[in-house]
């Protein structure tokens, strides 16, 4: 009798002592310090949902819990204890080990975790309401799940003993030492006025390590006894046949189950790609396995994510036992070995070098960046931890909504044929942490950028100006700031490709906290941005940058546009519209601008433009068969259609010609003269080509014939995976870049440079190259460019000013300094000053193709425009400082031998590694295991605090 009512006090002491100590704690401390934080952060998104729902579960099961024991089980202390053991402990451990350690949940992990659950409701049902004997339906299903529950019983009882054996064994050993009260008395001096909770954590925490020690073995007991006793009464009702067929097949189903989640799919899929392609056959048999292999890959990069541990870094059961009992290694390993196999469904089968691999992997089979192509999947696996991803705008970050654009005004300032833009945005940080936007945007090939400023208002006396400077330092300086710490206002605007922008800018400042917002924070929330282009008038209208891609930002019905001091309602799609109509007639005129170096720019409509069409040229046509093709199929077969029924293809050079040269991966290309045999349903996509590999591929079969151009026929391509460090092979005839679809968003520097250079340039449409190559033909080589109905050229005129050929940059420094500008006004010629600005641009273009662009003297010559005319260049960029940090930082940057080499930006996010828990190096020292378990979770909370 003294033994029952030992187990019976016992028994109330363990379900309400913990209950009403954690429940004091959270109630009293925890949630009144970060409650509203924490309900913040979630909904603006800087903690992911189910966090907070596992939190809410931490606090709310006890509290549940307590509820029902004190209003059903007050009396019955063995029902309490069955309800602490079997349902409490549980889910509460479920909820502390998905907010701690668990993250994205693979097939493995969601069969043993949802079958934990089930036995954990099945449990409770039959702890509230005993068997369903009158219920056939349910008492067939309560077979079901208690079946499950002996498996739960047993499994969950034996990872746990893993455990359980160790740790209460230095926890007696460290208790004595009484070596913990140290790190107490320490933290106590720190923090006097935290003694209560401190004392009341500590005794919690001291209490719940305790009932953990005693968990496998109750859980294990109570969840076998459940099971037996619900299989021995469904028997007695239904017989003992049907009971057991009825256990044997969950049982079968389930292990049928466990063993078909364990084939991860990044085995087959490197056994694959491991394989050498001999044949097209070969290459068939990947492309009609790539879903495969794409999952395969994606699960090798988020393995770290996905799976606690890899196979071969799950160590830590042998490393506890080896300090703990000095048992010999062989025995360890086994342990490990066993937990290994209970542990498979959670343990990643690869090794840690894996991530590195995929990402290579994928880029050369489906020819696009992992982080582009699987953005949801990796974001998904991202927010299964605590992890925050880079403050720069990477790849990840693509159509993300974290920045609101708030406000947005264009003011056109007409000047007859062409026009000063200007756009006025003003952005809103949606999140708790600073943010950087990111634009990529197209504009005519005619316009040209002026200029670019920030500010925290919209006072225009106080914004921050821009400079104009290389390419190459302006980059390194403004990713030198781009961090969380100390985030300081610059932004920076490239231009990266005849008609590409990137624009950047960083830190859009971060939301107010609760607590700032208490204080009254006049701390800035916004920032504001200027941008000033000039843009030549086109069917009466004037152009407005073309959005290619948007980081960060976003815009809804919310968002004020004023156009031309008008309201106006904005699409919730589109950035801009493509164009405003100009208010006054337009009508196309002659311009002409002298400059002090010799050289005359002029602009001259093009009356016919459409009467531009081919005749004797010849032309080879590169055709990109990388994978990311394979969806360009229909646009391929058109154009080549085009140019077989305009004469290309009947193998006469009287009215034109054109040859086919199909790039490959691994085999060798195949020149085709006779396009008209051409049939692109034929071509194998396959892997990835660079443009640098393509163009030499092109040369080795070009033989000594000889073209008028050369035109490279792809998509979008993958600007990301450009290698910036491999030279273009020269080119004797003018390089055209046919998009199918659409323009990608910028270039690395060498193409964009062997563009230039060769004269050539970028379309999405054949007929668009054939006029601009047949229209430089027919007006000379003067001629610089011809773009949106105005022929552009470049004379070099006689006089005392004339400067050489070389062009050298202490020459032009002499004339700017000489000059407040470089227009020359002394030959009684018309000028226009306002104008100068685009001839620039078209003089620096014409340049390019004349001087040596290798040398840092030609370059300097060649920024030395930009920087008198204030416009950004293919090689002269815009970036805005705020501070004497900054410009001491571009002062060296612009003196260094590297100013103008500027690296792709890739867009790669470098994503954390989560901890592996399972991993030797997580296992705590002896003397640490108390005073951690005691002080852990009270400094956590202290130090968020």
């Amino acid at each position: 009798m003294k033994i029952k009512t030992f187990l019976h006090l016992t028994f109330y002491s363990i379900f309400w002592v913990w209950n009403v100590a954690f429940l004091g704690l959270v109630y009293f401390w925890i949630l009144p310090t970060i409650g509203d934080s924490l309900i913040e952060a979630t909904f603006s998104g800087l903690i992911p949902y189910h966090f907070c729902i596992s939190f809410i579960g931490i606090v709310a099961i006890p509290t549940i819990c307590t509820i029902f024991g004190g209003w059903l089980f007050r009396k019955q202390p063995l029902q309490l204890i069955r309800l602490f053991y079997g349902v409490e402990a549980p889910l509460f451990l479920l909820c502390l080990l998905r907010l701690f350690v668990l993250r994205e949940i693979t097939q493995g992990s969601t069969l043993i975790l949802g079958t934990i659950l089930v036995s954990i409701i099945a449990f409770a049902l039959e702890l509230l309401y005993g068997y369903a004997n009158r219920n056939r339906l349910a008492s067939w299903l309560q077979l079901f799940a208690h079946t499950l529950m002996l498996l739960t019983g047993l499994y969950v009882g034996i990872l746990l003993l893993f455990y359980a054996v160790p740790v209460s064994v230095m926890l007696v050993r460290e208790f004595f030492s009484f070596y913990w009260l140290k790190g107490i008395i320490s933290e106590l001096t720190y923090a006097p006025s935290y003694v209560f909770t401190l004392v009341l954590s500590l005794f919690v925490l001291a209490l719940t390590t305790t009932l953990f020690v005693f968990m496998p073995s109750a859980m294990a007991s109570l969840y076998v006894h459940s099971g037996q006793k619900i299989l021995r009464i469904f028997a007695f009702q239904h017989g003992h046949e049907r009971t057991f067929q009825g256990a044997v097949a969950v049982i079968i189903a389930w292990m049928i189950l466990f063993v078909s989640f364990q084939q991860q799919p990044q085995v087959v899929a490197f056994q694959m790609l491991d394989l050498p392609v001999r044949n097209q056959s070969d290459r068939q048999e990947l492309l009609a396995n790539s879903n495969l292999i794409k999952d395969g890959l994606v699960n090798a990069y988020l393995s770290s994510y996905r799976y606690l541990s890899t196979v071969a870094r799950s160590s830590q059961i042998r490393i506890m036992y080896r300090s703990t009992f000095g048992l010999p290694e062989s025995i360890n390993q086994g342990l490990q070995d066993y937990f290994n196999h209970l542990m498979s469904p959670f343990l990643y089968k690869g090794s840690d070098k894996d991530k590195e691999k995929a990402a290579k992997l994928y880029s050369d089979f489906f020819d696009t960046p992992i982080q582009k192509a699987e953005k949801k999947a990796i974001i998904n696996a991202i927010q299964s931890t605590a992890n925050q991803d880079e403050v720069k705008a990477g790849l990840l970050n693509i159509g993300e909504q974290k920045v609101w654009l708030k406000n947005q005004e264009i003011t056109v300032t007409e000047n007859g044929d062409w026009a000063d833009i200007e756009l006025y945005e003003i952005y809103e940080n949606q999140t708790f942490e600073p943010q950087e936007i990111l634009y990529y945007f197209t504009l005519p090939e005619s316009a040209v950028i002026t200029g670019i400023w920030l500010g925290d208002t919209d006072n225009r006396a106080q914004r921050f100006p821009f400079k104009v400077s290389p390419r190459g330092a302006a980059q390194k300086v403004y990713n030198s700031q781009v961090r969380r710490e100390r985030p300081i206002d610059p932004a920076l605007l490239e231009k990266v490709g005849p008609r590409q922008y990137r624009l950047r800018a960083f830190p859009v400042p971060a939301k107010l906290s609760v607590r700032e917002r208490k204080n009254n924070s006049e701390r800035p929330t916004q920032m504001h941005l200027w941008l000033t282009y000039q843009v030549m008038a086109k069917d009466n209208s004037f152009a407005l940058p073309e959005l290619t891609e948007k980081r960060n930002i976003y815009w809804n019905q919310d968002t004020k546009r004023i156009y031309n001091a008008k309201s106006v309602r904005g699409d919730r799609e589109a950035w801009l519209p493509p164009s405003l109509p100009a208010v006054a007639e337009t009508t196309p005129q002659q311009h002409q601008i002298n400059f002090a170096n010799g050289y005359q720019i002029s602009a001259q409509p093009l009356v016919t433009p459409e009467k531009f069409l081919p005749e004797s040229e010849r032309f080879a046509v590169v055709v990109d068969t990388s994978y990311s093709m394979r969806t360009k199929t229909k646009e391929l077969k058109q154009n080549i259609d085009w140019l077989v029924a305009n004469g290309f293809g009947d193998l006469s050079f009287g009215n034109g010609d054109a040859d086919i040269y199909l790039t490959d991966v691994g085999f060798p290309p195949e020149r085709i003269d006779d396009i008209s045999q051409f049939d692109a349903e034929k071509i194998t996509f396959f892997g990835t080509l660079q443009y640098q590999e393509m163009l030499q591929q092109f040369l080795q079969l070009r033989g000594d014939t000889r073209y008028n151009g050369l035109i490279l026929v792809t998509d979008e391509g993958s600007y990301e995976l450009s290698d910036d460090s491999q030279e273009m092979p020269k080119l004797s005839a003018p390089l055209w870049m046919l998009h199918l679809g659409a323009m990608p968003p910028a270039y690395d520097d060498a193409t964009l440079k062997l563009m230039q250079k060769s004269g050539g340039g970028v379309a999405t449409k054949l007929t668009e190259v054939f006029q601009q190559v047949t229209a430089k033909s027919k007006l000379g080589k003067s001629v610089v460019s011809v773009a949106d109905g105005y022929a552009w050229f470049m004379e070099k005129k006689s006089g005392e000013e004339i400067i050489e050929e070389s062009f050298t940059p202490l020459a032009t420094e002499r004339l700017v300094r000489k000059k407040l500008n470089l227009l020359d006004k002394s030959r009684g010629e018309t000028t226009e000053d306002n104008f100068a600005p685009l001839a620039a641009q078209k003089l620096v273009l014409g340049l390019s193709k004349k001087i040596n662009l290798e040398t840092l003297e030609e370059l300097d010559a060649i920024h030395a425009i930009a920087k008198t005319y204030k416009i950004v260049t293919p090689y002269s960029s815009m970036i805005v400082l705020v501070n004497d940090e900054q410009r001491e930082a571009l002062k060296l940057a612009e003196a260094a031998a590297d100013r103008f080499n500027r690296k792709v930006e890739d867009g790669k996010e470098q994503l954390s590694n989560p901890n592996n828990p399972l991993d030797a190096a997580s296992v705590p020292e002896p003397g640490m295991v108390f005073g951690m378990v005691a002080m852990g979770f009270f400094l956590f909370i202290l130090k968020k605090k």
